[in-house]
Formats: C-alpha cells, structure tokens, sequence
C-alpha cells in the first residue's frame, strides 16, 4: 500500500500545525501540535496506512464519536476527527506529564497510587455507564498531567478490529494493542477469545494497579504465549504484606478468573477504594469557629448568645459526642468535616463573621422549583444542634442569605403565585416577613450610590414580563432607587454573585431547555459578559474566593454535580471535587481555607403503573425522558451519559415489560430528544449539538437500515408527523422555529412562520403543531398554543401555570395517545397531569377563548381525569403510565480548599 505522504514538523492538518512525534504504536503515531484557531497545543494520532481501508475509517469514526461523547476529567478529551490522504486522525487535548508507566517508576507509596488511579476507574465507570468498553487499559493508556491528573486514553480503538477474522493465537500476539489488546493486561475472556463485557476491562484495571502497588506484573513469562496461559489458568503473586488487607481483597477481587466473581461493576469498586483510602488516613480534627476561640460570651452579640442559650445542652452533647468518633466524610475525602446530619440538607451558607451555618432542609432536588415543604434551619459551627427557623410548611424553599450583620436570613420560595423573597430573624422566636414579593435569589450587597459613596443595597432576580426572563438588579431593601444590573432575552438569570471588589457579577442561569453554564458579567451592566467554567455544563450556582481570584462553580458536565474553579479572569476550568456523589452549593468561610457544600447521592428511576399496579422497571444510573409504545408493552428511555449545549444526553433503551429484559438501542449514538414512530418502527432523535453529527436523524428500531441525518440544524426537539413528515424545532440567529422535512430528508421548509421558544408536539393528523409560543405580544408570549401549518389561526390551549420544564424530567406540555383517543394535558411545572377523551374529529377537547388559565378550567372540561402521580408520563391510555422516583441522601460538608 503507497504510505502517502509522510507526517513532518510544520504539514498543517487543517487549523492544526504539525510540531513533532511523540511516539509511535502498533495504530499509529503519535504527533504534538497547534490548534492555530485556539492557539493551543493538541495531540494528533494519525493511523497506520495498515488501517486505512474504508471498513476501518468507518469503524475508527464511529469510535471517535462515541469516544468524544464521554465528558469526564479523568478521561482524555477528543477535540476532531478528519482524514489527510486517505488516513485518519483523531486530534485530542495535550497531556504533558508523561503516562503512567514513567510515575510508577518515581518511588510512589500506595496511598498515592490509590488518589491517582481512583480517578482513572471513576472515568472507566462513566464509558461503561455510557455502553463503551475500552478492551485496553494498560499504563501507557493512562496520561499523567503535570498537575498530577490521570486520564485515561485511546477509548475504543482497542475495538478497531474486533470483528476481523483473526483464528489463530500467534496472530493475536504479533501485533498487541490493535487486534483485542495489550497481552499482559488481557482479561481471561480476552486471552481465550470469548466475548467480553464491561468487567473485562474491570481485570485490565486489576492488573495495571497490581503493577503499580507491587512494581511488577502479575502474570509474566518469557513468551506472551505463556503470559496468555498464565492470564488464564494461573493465580496472581499475593500483594506485599505492607499493603492493607482491604486494598489487597480488592485488587484480588478485581483480578478472579470468572467475571461472575469479580467487581459487577466499576462503580462497586471505586467504592471499596475510597472507602480504603478514608478507614486507613486519620480522620482531619474539626476545625474551631477561630473568633469565638479568643473571646468570652461578653464579645458575642446578644442574638448569638440567646441562639447558643437554645441549643444548650444538646451542644455540649454533641461537643462529646465528637469527641467520641470521628466525623463520616464522603467517599476517600477524609478531611472534610460532616456539618450536618439530614436525610437531605441543601444550599448551605455562612454568616459573615464564618460562625453560624444556614441550609435548607426538606426533600432534595437538584432544581429548587420544584418540590415538597421544607425549612429553613441554622446552626453554630462547627458542632451546634440545628436550630429551626422555620415551621410555615411552604414548599420550595431555597438560597438562603445572610445579611450583612449576620442577624437575619433571606430567603425565596416559589409556588402558583410566583416567586418571594421572605426574611427571618437568626434569634428564631417569629414568624418570617414578606421582604420583596416576585423576587428571588436576594442577597445583600455594598455598591456605590450616585454620590460615589458606599451604601446598602439589596441584589434580586424578577421576572421582566417578557417570556422567562429573568433580569438582575439592585435596590435599596424596600426595593426603591431601582436599577437594572444585568437581563438577556429569554434567559433566566436566577442566581447573581457579587465579587468582592464589586466590579464583576457572576451569574447562574437558565435557558428554555435547562441550567446553561455560569456567566461572569461587569456589575456596571457594560457589557453582556461570558461563558466560565466548565462548558457545557448545567451550573446552578457560584461563589467568589474570598481574594476574588478565584471563581468556583457548582457544574453537572454528565458525571453529577461537583465543584469546579476558575482563576480569574482568564484561567482555564478545574474539577476539584471528584467521585460517586455529588457536591451542590457553594460558600466561603471568610478566612478562604475551606468552603461548604452539599454532598450526597442521587438516583432517578422509572417506575409503571399498569393493570399490574406500581412496578419498577430501571434499576441503575440515571434514567430519564420515558415513553411508551403504542401497545404498552415496551417503555422506552434514555439513560444519561453526559450533558449537551443545555439538555442532558443518553443512550436510548427499550424494556419489554412482560419479560422485563432490557437492551441498548442504537448504541453508536447519544441523544437529547428522541420520539418513536406510532408504528413503533422508527425513532427520530436529536443528537447533541455539540458533536459532529449534529441534528435530527431518522433510525428503524431493528437496524433493518442505516441511520439517516434528515438535517444538521441546531434541534432541540423532534416528532413524527403524518404522512411521512417530520417536524423539529431548530436555533436560528433571530429565534427559534419549527421544521417540517419528509423522512427521505427531502422538502425542508418551515412549518410556522413565526418563531417559538419550544415545540412539545405534533397532533395525531399530523396538521397542526403544539408550541410555547414567542409572541407576537407580551401577553401571547407565555401561551401554550397549536399552531395550523396551513397558515389558519392558531389556537391557545394553556395562557398560565404551564410546563415549560424541558430536561426530561417532566411531560411535555401537550401530547396525545397513540391512537389519537386521549390528549394528555400537564400543567403547574407537571405537578398536574390530566387526561381528556377526544371524540373521533378533535385534536383538542372544547377549551375557554383563551384557553386554560386555571386548574378549575382543567377540571371543567368534559371527561377530564387528572393522574394520580405527579410528572406521570402517559402511556396509550390513562390506566398506563410511567413516573421518576428521584432519591437522594445529601448532607453539608465543610471542605478544604486545594
């Protein structure tokens, strides 16, 4: 085969600049670059000539993009894939510090190599999770940065060739690493050509740690063809007894011959791991509140000394208690500092003077809008008796401040009215007050006021009457002198964080399809600011080092909720906390040294109720977005993998709910939006914006035919039409609207003519289409509205209280059976869901002028029967329905800074 042209310093590969080799494999060879668009360093693999035939670029794209679909920190970004003279190349991010071959070789003792490779196997269980295997883990697989970060490379060209027709062992050996692995970290599986899974690479990982606790190899021979004998028939050396006994049951457990026997999981083992690490380190001592420690009860303000007068007694029991056992921090994070001890305890914050610790306690949720009664509660760090500040029973309570003096807490609350800001006094003993109605996110600020001076003011978020948006301003506390500080169309900016030099803001917001990532914006409203932190990310909340140098994020990137930082103004996004829960919240005690936050776990669910009664159907990860088929004997959903530009993505699953087995649809592709024909044939889906193959894209369920893109526009939703139609929502510079296109890909054009901020649906005869409408007025511009695609008047189904919840979480706002005999109806952020027959000729039942302003409008209409479970997803008639179980333990941490 003609090799082409050669690969030499300064051959440009489109915006990359080609510097040097850094190495060189049985794939290919390995080239430092320049990503001259972004002026950054990148790596280039560019494959051997051996691999170009088109079977293999085929197989090497699709690796690429499952590959590239994994947003975890602890495995290798892919930035490109392109091609350069009929060889392929893949561009990643540059990793400098060498692999972990050459760390190992520095003298690391095992409590290091536990932190590093902790990560490794954390990244290992977010590409299972997403169905990718890597079938070759090994430690020149595992880059080291000069940080001292471990990220996993080369997902999936392990795979390139599986499925060439390779019979003979010597051929298995000659060329390691691009038929079905490196040899010496082969599974038993692997080594005698069986058919792998997930623990497959569960083995691979056994062995590189075994190599890296013990310095030598657990299987060796002089001929790979008894290292292949060894890996099959032979038991592992013992580990050096200097090692923990737990550290070596795992490794050993990682390492059984019989994949039943092993880790069923990697989540199972990074468990048993953390867990090594936190029983084996001493437990860090509970830092003292540092001004109470050199001043007597005379120095204290009276409100203080009358809140610790309450806790009292429980205080000193509690001081002894500590005294007795150590706190119980989250997996392997031995020095932070348990604060509280709930089934569920959010949005934490602390006093100004770092000595009081309010929260939120009441059923957790990663969105504040939407929930069950809960409280507000403080305490005196770091070991006082929760106090109750609260006991209203109103739902939805979130971001607690305190103001500047520390005396008293803001905070919000949402329900049919809207949101409110309520204040409540620290001492307790009265009922909260009113501050600021339609109000949210207050909190309490310095700025400089027309005379140059410093005065106080109070930071608020409320609705401008234009659709969602959220705008941003300061004011004084009885909310005069009012000046807009910061708004964006169709933006809701919920949270604002202002720095400690009062010149920048950062803020947390929400866009029609979810949390967007945190913006930092000048608090003078000059400019419109920028994206930070890690992106794309759902972020929902911010804080400011106490120096200001520093912005940290609480950010989703699809591995959960943990806290990333970001020097400011223009340093790169760093992960700091890591591991299987999440952290949520974030603020500084004022020295700088630590912060506290939210830790816990959480799980979604699917559960169905059917003639059967309440059963549940998904077990693991993170399940979301049901659907039923047109029968009701499949449910299909999506189980979340990462997150896009805005919404969550997943792979798509089917579960046959009489057997209840379970299988992987379309396994080459991550989606955000999907709906399947009536027919239960076909799916359209939306695969995220961010990847290569971006777009609506039309699939046959049994893979009897390839995969079509019908378009490339930037979708967020995607439905099945009549007569052979499509239709899909798409972001346009000027708004969003509606596309119609034919499911050969032919005859795109717009359906409406005026833009939207979302579609929910097509009706059953495929002509008119359910929207939350853009307008054209201020009062149409909250309308849920069906739209006719022949141009007639549109006609207004919902004018308030409707689901504009857009995450997969929640129904859509308007959808209908499968046989076109039910509408389905979900109102109140899809607390309420109603059903209503529709006779043969309607697509909706008989509605007021102006549609449905009420819950008392909904329950007037004709046969109307609302669902017993909130968020029910409707399945071919009301006795069917799924629903999501979200479960969560979280409690308040204090944690050091890095």
């Amino acid at each position: 085969m003609d090799p082409g042209p050669p690969i030499v310093p300064g051959l440009r590969l489109g915006v990359y600049v080609v510097e040097e080799p850094l190495g060189a494999g049985g794939v290919g060879t390995v080239y430092r670059a320049v990503d001259t668009r972004l002026n950054r360093p990148v790596a280039i693999k560019v494959l051997s000539t051996d691999l170009a035939d088109s079977t293999s670029r085929h197989r090497f794209q699709r690796e690429a993009q499952m590959a590239s679909s994994l947003n975890h920190p602890h495995i290798l970004t892919v930035h490109d894939v392109g091609e350069f003279d009929g060889r392929q190349y893949l561009v990643t991010e540059f990793v400098d510090g060498g692999t972990l071959r050459g760390w190992m070789h520095q003298g690391r003792d095992w409590r290091q190599t536990i932190e590093l490779l902790v990560g490794v196997a954390d990244g290992l269980a977010a590409a299972h999770d997403a169905g990718i295997l890597h079938r070759d883990v090994k430690p020149e697989n595992i880059l080291i940065t000069t940080r001292g970060y471990a990220k996993l490379a080369d997902f999936g060209l392990a795979k390139l060739h599986e499925a060439a027709a390779v019979t003979e062992t010597t051929q298995l050996v000659t060329r390691p690493g691009v038929i079905a692995g490196t040899v010496p970290y082969m599974s038993p599986e692997q080594a005698l050509g069986r058919p792998l899974d997930h623990r497959s690479d569960i083995f691979s990982f056994g062995v590189v740690l075994y190599e890296a606790l013990a310095g030598r190899r657990p299987f060796a021979d002089p001929s790979d063809l008894g290292v292949l004998h060894a890996i099959a028939h032979r038991s592992a050396p013992p580990l050096p007894d200097h090692l923990p006994a737990s550290l070596r049951t795992v490794v050993e457990k990682a390492l059984e011959k019989e994949p039943a026997n092993r880790f069923q999981s990697m989540h199972d083992m990074v468990v048993d791991l953390r867990r090594i690490a936190r029983q084996t380190v001493d437990p860090a001592p509970i830092p003292a509140a540092p001004s109470v420690r050199h001043r007597d009860t005379r120095d204290l303000p009276v409100w203080l000394i009358a809140l610790i007068a309450v806790a009292g007694i429980a205080l000193v029991a509690a001081l002894f208690a500590f005294r007795g056992r150590a706190p119980t921090p989250p997996e392997g994070r031995a020095a932070y500092v348990q604060l509280t001890s709930f089934d569920a305890a959010t949005h934490p914050t602390i006093s100004p003077d770092g000595r009081l610790l309010a929260f939120v306690h009441g059923p957790e949720t990663n969105v504040p809008f939407v929930g069950a009664p809960s409280d507000i509660f403080v305490k005196v760090l770091p070991s006082g008796d929760p106090v109750q500040l609260t006991k209203d029973g109103l739902p939805n309570k979130f971001a607690p401040r305190f103001s500047p003096d520390g005396t008293r807490i803001a905070y919000s609350t949402l329900d049919s009215a809207g949101w409110t800001t309520w204040v409540v006094p620290v001492i307790g003993g009265q009922e909260p007050r009113r501050l600021l109605p339609g109000t949210e996110g207050l909190t309490w600020i310095t700025a400089r006021g027309s005379d140059g001076t410093l005065e106080p003011r109070v930071l608020f978020s409320y609705l401008t009457g234009k659709g969602i948006t959220l705008a941003v301003a300061s004011a004084t506390e009885s909310r005069s002198d009012e000046r807009l500080v910061f708004v964006e169309d169709g933006i809701m900016d919920h949270f604002s964080y202002l720095s400690p030099d009062r010149q920048n803001l950062l803020l947390a917001e929400m866009g029609f399809n979810g949390w967007q990532p945190c913006r930092v914006a000048p608090f003078d409203g000059s400019a419109k600011g920028r994206k930070v932190g890690p992106q794309p990310s759902q972020c929902t909340g911010a804080a400011w080092s106490p120096d200001g140098a520093w912005m940290y994020f609480s950010a989703d990137t699809g591995s959960g909720f943990h806290i990333w930082r970001q020097r400011f103004p223009n340093g790169m996004p760093e992960q700091i906390t890591f591991g299987p829960t999440e952290e949520e919240g974030i603020d500084f005690l004022p020295d700088g040294k630590s912060f506290v936050t939210s830790i816990g776990t959480r799980q979604s669910t699917l559960w169905i109720h059917d003639g059967r009664g309440d059963r549940q159907i998904t077990s693991e990860a993170y399940t979301f977005r049901p659907s039923f088929s047109s029968d009701g004997k499949t449910l299909y959903y999506l189980v979340r993998t990462a997150v896009g530009a805005t919404l969550p993505r997943g792979g798509l699953w089917a579960a046959d709910l009489q057997s209840g087995q379970r299988r992987r649809l379309l396994p080459d592709f991550q989606m955000e939006h999907y709906s399947v024909s009536r027919d239960d044939r076909k799916v359209v889906f939306v695969s995220p914006s961010d990847e290569a193959r971006r777009g609506v894209w039309l699939a046959s369920l049994d893979s009897s035919s390839a995969p079509r893109q019908l378009s490339s526009n930037r979708a967020v939703h995607a439905y099945f039409g009549a007569d052979g139609d499509v239709f899909f929502s798409a972001d346009e510079p000027n708004g969003t609207f509606v596309y119609r296109v034919r499911e050969d890909g032919s005859g795109l054009r717009r359906a409406i003519a005026s833009p939207v901020y979302l579609l929910y649906g097509v009706s059953p005869d495929g002509k008119r289409v359910a929207v939350w409408d853009a307008g054209p007025t201020r009062e149409t511009a909250n309308s849920v509205r069906l739209h006719s695609v022949d141009g007639s008047a549109p006609i207004v189904l919902c004018s308030r209280d409707c689901a504009f919840r857009t995450d997969g979480s929640w129904p859509e706002e308007v959808s209908w059976s499968g046989g076109g005999d039910f509408v389905y109806l979900a109102f109140m952020g899809g607390a309420a869901v109603f059903a209503v027959p529709l006779s043969r000729a309607e697509v909706l039942p008989p509605l007021p002028t102006d549609g449905v302003a009420s819950l008392e409008d909904v329950a007037a209409l004709r046969g109307v029967k609302p669902f017993a479970v909130p968020g029910a997803f409707p399945g071919p008639d009301p006795s069917v329905y799924a629903y999501q179980k979200l479960s969560a333990q979280r409690n308040i941490f204090q944690v050091p800074v890095p």
